[in-house]
């Protein structure tokens, strides 16, 4: 019988622990209380432009996604913080 884990927040944290739990053979459910922004309509000044750090690479490549995700991704050069 698999266990059965619910992770509530399917951000960025909640997402990679249901993949590492899903790896150790874990049913796992996910609720996140937003919308799933590629299918809403949204007002001006949101943007889901995402910067993937070292440390966020490092996890991708632990649970197998980061050639993947590499394939998808636009090299950044440079960043700059914004006031």
């Amino acid at each position: 019988m698999k266990k059965e884990i619910t992770v509530i927040g399917a951000g960025l944290v909640g997402s990679l622990l249901a993949i590492y739990l899903a790896k150790r053979g874990y049913k796992v459910r996910i609720y996140e209380r937003r919308p799933d922004m590629r299918k809403e309509k949204l007002g001006a000044g949101r943007s889901i432009n995402l910067a993937l750090s070292d440390r966020g690479l490092l996890a991708l490549e632990k649970v197998g996604l980061a050639e993947e995700i590499k394939a998808l991704a636009i090299p950044m050069t440079g960043r700059y913080i914004h006031n």
